[in-house]
C-alpha cells in the first residue's frame, strides 16, 4: 500500500466512529484477498476482484 495512502487514510480514521472503523478492511496481499473471499464466498466478491459475481450496471 503506497504511503500516500497510509497518511490519508490515517486522517480519515479520525472522523469515522469506532464501529464503522471496525468493519472497513483493507486488502494488501494476495493471502488477505483469500481470507476474504474464504469469509464472504467467492459469488459474493466481483470478477474484477478475483470472485465469481456479476455486477450488471444499472
Amino acid at each position: 500500500m503506497p504511503g500516500f495512502f497510509k497518511r490519508v487514510w490515517s486522517f480519515v480514521l479520525r472522523f469515522l466512529e469506532k464501529a464503522t472503523q471496525e468493519k472497513i478492511v483493507i486488502l494488501t496481499s494476495e493471502v488477505e484477498r483469500r481470507e476474504i473471499i474464504r469469509d464472504i464466498g467467492d459469488e459474493a466478491l466481483p470478477e474484477e476482484y478475483g470472485g465469481k459475481a456479476k455486477l450488471v450496471l444499472l
